[in-house]
């Protein structure tokens, strides 16, 4: 090989890097081939003493590549200067494999650890907003019912028509049941003492009717609206003009006990609330939900899914408890990740610096040579 082929090809290999240094890399090979034609050495002979111009041009960009990478300590430096050594062929296949499933399980552990840390958050943030606003609390917007907390005591019900932000026919307004039914819809309430009374609305005449005179005075009209004391009704029921109809009742307490929704197209919903602990049972044809202090269950006819709470612990303490064991779970995981990342990156360091080192050294002796 001429000296001219081999800055031809030395020149070739060293594309990619910038015009400046490459001349620079040049000129000092050019300078090299006249100092050993001036001390009496053949052509032939300093080119193969310097070895394949191809191989030569890898490791001058492996350096240059360490250089930049050492001016400015990146990651993408870093994987070039990597990437550089890789096409040295120093870097053997079969450790590269083990490397890169190690960074596969780091990847799977910063996955793994986020997910339980954003798991973790919003349990902890459900089971408070759960305790700031109270349960139960039910939407559906098939149907448009909605029954709510009201106070620290008692239960909300409205009533949407559609799907669009209207009033609502039933609200709680300072311990009053405040009624308002839309044309062609009628409300049956049975006090505490089971008399009726019924309040309805056509062509937009409101009408309030009781079983006797002592309860029809419990009612007061105004402003096309008619309250009532909350703690004088036991049970109310909503019969719509579409034919649905919704029924409430509550216990002695006026604790929302049970509420019962059926649909004209054959639709229904049933919820019982009862016992000591406030259990809630949820039926919806052949599905079931049940609610407890201590287990959540749900039936559907065929599947069957049951949650026990942790031993000595409700449903909602042991939610909490998961949310908080997901959360400490997961910031360790990722503290444990960083770690992890922050040792990969200094051993990455320490083996680049020592191969680059090596190639300095053969280039060195082959110079010499």
């Amino acid at each position: 090989m001429t000296r001219k082929d081999f800055f031809r090809q030395l020149e070739q290999g060293l594309s990619g890097l910038k015009p400046e240094m490459v001349s620079e890399i040049l000129a000092d090979y050019d300078e090299y081939f006249n100092d050993a034609l001036a001390d009496g050495r053949d052509e032939a002979e300093v080119v193969a003493a310097l070895g394949s111009p191809q191989k030569l041009a890898r490791e001058l960009k492996a350096q240059s590549h360490y250089r930049q990478w050492q001016e400015h300590r990146s990651f993408a430096n870093l994987s070039r200067v990597v990437a550089s050594i890789a096409g040295l062929g120093v870097l053997n296949f079969f450790l590269a494999i083990p490397f890169l499933v190690y960074l596969l399980c780091l990847t799977v552990g910063y996955i793994t650890s986020i997910a339980f840390l954003m798991a973790g958050l919003a349990v902890v943030l459900a089971w408070g907003s759960h305790s700031l606003f109270g349960w139960p609390q039910f939407t559906s917007d098939g149907s448009g019912w909605y029954i709510g907390r009201y106070g620290d005591n008692g239960a909300e019900m409205a009533w949407r028509s559609d799907m669009s932000d209207h009033a609502g026919q039933v609200r709680i307004d300072n311990g009053s049941l405040v009624l308002k039914p839309d044309d062609g819809d009628r409300f049956e309430l049975k006090t505490r003492q089971g008399e009726s009374l019924q309040v309805s609305r056509s062509d937009d005449k409101l009408t309030v009717d009781a079983s006797q005179p002592a309860v029809r005075r419990l009612a007061r009209i105004a402003d096309g609206e008619v309250s009532i004391d909350v703690g004088a009704i036991r049970e109310l029921k909503l019969k719509e003009d579409s034919g649905d109809v919704f029924t409430a009742r509550v216990d002695d307490g006026s604790r929302l006990a049970r509420v019962e929704a059926s649909a004209a197209g054959g639709g229904a919903l049933k919820l019982v609330a009862s016992g000591p602990d406030g259990n809630i049972s949820m039926k919806d044809g052949d599905s079931t939900l049940e609610i407890s202090e201590r287990s959540v269950e749900l039936k559907d006819g065929m599947d069957h899914i049951q949650i026990d709470a942790l031993p000595g612990l409700s449903v909602g303490m042991s939610a909490l408890v998961v949310g908080l064991l997901l959360l400490l779970g997961g910031s360790l995981g990722l503290v444990f990740c960083v770690w992890l990342t922050r040792l990969t990156w200094r051993v990455l360091v320490a083996y680049v610096k020592y191969q680059i080192e090596l190639v300095s050294g053969k280039r060195g002796e082959s110079a010499a040579a």
